[in-house]
């Protein structure tokens, strides 16, 4: 449940269309390569997030 919550908060299913594909776009870069560079930050942020929850619950 505390996954769903975060990515909730993060946008979940929109984040693709409204953040990455327009700055891979201005950056003139591959969205996909974009995509691929950015997923490991964000899942240490998810997982940081969720750790934090559980410990302030």
């Amino acid at each position: 449940m505390l996954q769903l919550n975060n990515m909730s908060f993060i946008g979940g299913g929109t984040l693709i269309p409204w953040a990455l594909i327009p700055a891979a776009a201005i950056c003139n870069v591959s969205p996909f390569e974009l995509a691929r560079r950015n997923l490991l930050p964000v899942v240490i942020g998810l997982v940081i997030t969720t750790i934090v929850a559980v410990l302030l619950i």
